[in-house]
């Protein structure tokens, strides 16, 4: 699994080719907002998601979400809310996890590589398109 934690993360993906130009801007324009409204005191490159909950990209041989401190097993998580993200000819699937009242993981499903279960599973949620264009003006993309 690809954790993002900071922009300097959005970066190193994007440079190593594990994530398009387009999912990476959809990042930033994320991280942006968090920062925007938990600590606007700080630079986007200073913000850390450590303490608001990551962003995980699932891999093909991903098993379980440990990595991230979730349940082993994709069955066992209960998502908040679901919503699917048409962005740089990709689809993915993201499930909110609330850790606690302060803290919640977004978890980046890829259509192209999601198991027959979780598919199956998805199919009985309801399911939110989310947008991958800019939603406000003066978002900083630095890369």
């Amino acid at each position: 699994m690809y954790i993002i934690k900071t922009m300097a993360d959005v970066r190193r993906l994007k440079l190593a080719g594990s994530i398009s130009s387009e999912l990476a801007a959809h990042f930033a324009r994320k991280m942006n907002q968090l920062k925007e409204n938990f600590a606007p005191e700080l630079d986007l490159e200073e913000f850390n998601l450590e303490t608001y909950g990551v962003f995980g990209i699932l891999e093909a041989s991903d098993q379980d979400l440990t990595v991230i401190g979730l349940p082993e097993s994709l069955a066992l998580i209960m998502p908040e809310w679901v919503s699917r993200l048409a962005v740089g000819g990709e689809v993915y699937y993201i499930m909110y996890i609330m850790a606690d009242n302060d803290y919640i993981d977004q978890v980046y499903l890829p259509d192209a590589i999601m198991p027959d279960i979780l598919r199956l599973w998805l199919s009985e949620q309801p399911v939110e398109e989310e947008s991958g264009e800019a939603e406000t003006d003066g978002v900083n993309q630095p890369f």
